[in-house]
């Protein structure tokens, strides 16, 4: 019985987040109908992670095992043919038996998309947080450097099994600002459109922790925070701090998963 790992892609706005609710659309809940209507097989599936109601991935891993052998290509064709347009399988690989997108996942990338501007923006309405800009980056880079490293996050989200730990390695925040311009600009030297992109790198994710990160990180290029204070709840709490804000799940990307490569991926490279 051959062991597979889908990579998805999905626009994550109508979609009640990843895992399987009742009575409502969820991204797992769209995949596994689509599996089980092409293969007639219910398989018991493994993720990286959840995603939040409204969150998008690039990245998701997915895991399972099927009675029948399927060419990878093949597979992911004959799925990407049954789904939705706001999901697809971008890649299908074949695994070692007792592969667990989750347990066997060495590290995670999420990135958030905050657009600077006065007014809306109706463009990138479904996947950013729009914010009145201009956002100090410098202050934000500073006060992201306090995140790095073995923490206990505690103030910034939960752990997803009860009593869980809430430590986790960070091994890199990096804060990004990408303006884009036009000659036709309203006002000369106005960007068109101005993006903070937030990317953090670790082991593994608490609920809520990039949501928080960036809502801190907001609350210090904004000028209504320090360094010094973001620093200060790291290590220090037992829950969620009430003086970081999480921001909404549109402008949070699950980006990528890192898996350690297996004997033939070694030998091959």
């Amino acid at each position: 019985m051959p062991t597979y790992s889908f990579t998805l892609e999905y626009d994550g706005t109508d979609f009640a987040g990843w895992q399987i609710q009742p009575s409502m659309r969820t991204a797992m809940g769209t995949f596994k109908d689509a599996l089980r209507a092409l293969t007639s097989e219910a398989p018991a599936l493994t993720a990286a992670g959840r995603t939040d109601s409204g969150a998008h991935a690039h990245g998701q891993v997915v895991g399972c095992t099927l009675e029948r052998d399927w060419a990878p290509d093949e597979l992911r064709n004959a799925l990407n043919a049954m789904l939705p347009a706001d999901l697809a399988v971008r890649t299908v690989a074949i695994r070692n038996v007792g592969f667990d997108a989750r347990r066997d996942a060495v590290d995670r990338t999420y990135r958030y998309l905050v657009v600077c501007r006065d007014g809306r923006s109706p463009v990138m309405r479904r996947n950013a947080w729009t914010v009145r800009g201009p956002l100090d980056v410098d202050a934000m880079r500073r006060a992201a450097a306090h995140l790095v490293g073995k923490h206990d996050f505690a103030a910034f989200g939960s752990s997803p099994r009860i009593g869980g730990s809430t430590v986790r390695q960070v091994t890199s925040v990096t804060v990004e600002r990408v303006a884009f311009g036009s000659d036709e600009s309203p006002q000369p030297g106005e960007p068109v459109l101005e993006t903070i992109a937030i990317t953090v790198h670790a082991d593994a994710f608490l609920r809520g922790m990039m949501r928080s990160f960036t809502g801190a990180l907001v609350k210090v290029g904004r000028g209504r925070a320090t360094s010094e204070w973001l620093a200060s709840l790291v290590d220090t709490a037992t829950s969620r701090d009430p003086s970081v804000s999480v921001a909404p799940s549109r402008g949070l990307h699950q980006w990528s998963v890192r898996y350690e490569p297996t004997p033939d991926q070694e030998l091959a490279a």
